[in-house]
């Protein structure tokens, strides 16, 4: 299918033609499935379960397969569940998440409250109508070293960010905390801890309020350029590294230098001595400036696209200048300076200068 030849306009209304198929036959799908789930059909044809039957027969990912059950299910008891997917109201993961609390009594204003509302506030509006657990209890966890078949072979190695002593969290799959997978347990293998690792690989488990979810959030969106991945352990790791460095006793000039020197005006540079050569760096942007412009902006990209919607990104942020430095743009006017994510910087720098503006150009994080 060559593609190419497509304009921008008619690809985009291709894409949401697609969408809204896609929409449609996902309630085609769920009606059909749960005419399924009453039947014993799976099993006269080998299958423990309809479970079993999407993610051996038809290839669905275990987590895809729980949500389009668990809406099926409910969607059997709640038609109106299928009328805010095929509008668009309602996504598959938010109907999955809500469908164990629903009932014929709140069923109607549970489904009002989830409609346009994104996972992460889903993931809020069932833990509040969740039975009350106690919290986890703050540690700091050795994990067990690999075994001689796992370092044998690098890709049985577990990730990182996935320790193979860590079970799934339900939320991943759609489900409230604590809520088991409807015809299976999905969790990853549980290994003892005998040994330390030889890596001084630990575990961290604490719970927090959403303040700290906030700042986590934003720092790892501030942190983006130097970790792309964003990973937890990076990100919390370079917190505590600068707080450490800030809060130490043992080396206060250095922390008061730093601070003077972080809160000195760029206005306020000194006058070069006598006979000394000048140099003009009209692309360094102030301190005060980007102060201004972050403000302005408040920390998210400002790209508004031509049907007057705003990016709003707040990682991979970029100083922008309006009219380009090369042309003679400056950087000490906020007016001429805006914050843009990394794509859209570099789709403007494209549409100003061609698509060779830069040998070097970066790929997409």
């Amino acid at each position: 299918m060559d593609l190419a030849s497509l304009s921008d306009e008619t690809l985009l209304g291709k894409v949401q033609a697609l969408a809204e198929a896609e929409r449609f036959c996902l309630i085609d799908l769920l009606v059909h499935l749960g005419e399924l789930d009453s039947r014993t059909v799976c099993q006269r044809m080998g299958y423990s379960s309809v479970f079993a039957y999407l993610t051996r027969c038809l290839g669905y990912a275990e987590c895809d397969a729980m949500r389009r059950i668990r809406t099926a299910r409910a969607a059997r008891k709640y038609p109106s569940i299928l009328r805010m997917l095929a509008a668009g109201e309602l996504h598959l993961v938010s109907a999955a998440m809500i469908a164990p609390l629903l009932t014929s009594e709140n069923h109607e204003g549970l489904l009002r409250k989830a409609a346009r509302r994104s996972t992460r506030e889903v993931e809020c509006l069932v833990a509040e109508l969740s039975p009350a657990s106690a919290e986890p209890r703050d540690r700091i966890r050795v994990l067990p070293s690999m075994s001689a078949a796992q370092q044998a072979d690098p890709a049985s190695k577990p990730s990182p960010n996935a320790p193979a002593c860590v079970p799934a969290p339900s939320l991943e799959l759609g489900l409230p905390a604590g809520a088991a997978a409807p015809d299976a347990a999905i969790a990853a293998p549980v290994v003892a801890v005998d040994t330390v690792r030889a890596d001084g690989r630990v575990l961290f488990a604490f719970a927090a309020d959403d303040q700290v979810r906030s700042w986590y959030e934003e720092a790892r969106d501030l942190l983006r350029h130097r970790f792309p991945m964003g990973r937890m352990e990076e990100v919390v790791g370079e917190a505590l590294r600068r707080l450490v460095e800030a809060e130490r006793p043992s080396r206060p000039g250095r922390r008061k230098a730093k601070a003077v020197a972080e809160g000195a005006s760029d206005r306020c540079r000194p006058s070069p001595s006598p006979g000394a050569a000048v140099t003009i760096d009209r692309r360094h942007i102030p301190k005060w400036v980007k102060d201004e412009v972050w403000r302005r902006d408040s920390g998210r990209c400002a790209y508004v696209g031509p049907d007057g919607v705003r990016c709003g990104e707040t990682a991979w942020l970029e100083w922008d200048h309006i009219i380009p430095w090369a042309l003679g743009g400056g950087s000490k006017d906020s007016a001429n300076i805006r914050l843009l994510c990394r794509a859209h910087n570099q789709a403007e720098a494209t549409r100003v200068f061609g698509e060779s503006w830069c040998p070097r150009r970066r790929a997409d994080p």
